[in-house]
């Protein structure tokens, strides 16, 4: 069954709006998931879980729907101080 039409809406279009383009310009505006990081890492998620319960993960935002996101600067930061002088 065809959905119906609205008012003044001319037939064969769609009622779904588009999201507007976002373009990222530069990398201040990058958000990296909990994913990304750990196959950048080569870790598991038990790892990083272990990290996470000590305080030894980047600062992360939790979203609405419970996930994280690391902003690219604070990840780079956060693996700047891990480096030690051998």
């Amino acid at each position: 069954m065809a959905a119906p039409r609205r008012r003044n809406q001319p037939a064969g279009t769609h009622d779904v709006s588009a999201p507007p383009e976002v373009e990222v310009d530069n990398a201040e505006d990058v958000w990296l998931t909990v994913p990304e990081i750990m196959a950048q890492l080569k870790i598991h998620r038990r790892t990083w879980q272990s990290w996470r319960t000590r305080n030894r993960t980047p600062k992360m935002l939790r979203l609405p729907n419970g996930e994280f996101r690391i902003h690219r600067d604070d990840y780079q930061a956060w693996l700047g101080g891990l480096e030690v002088s051998a």
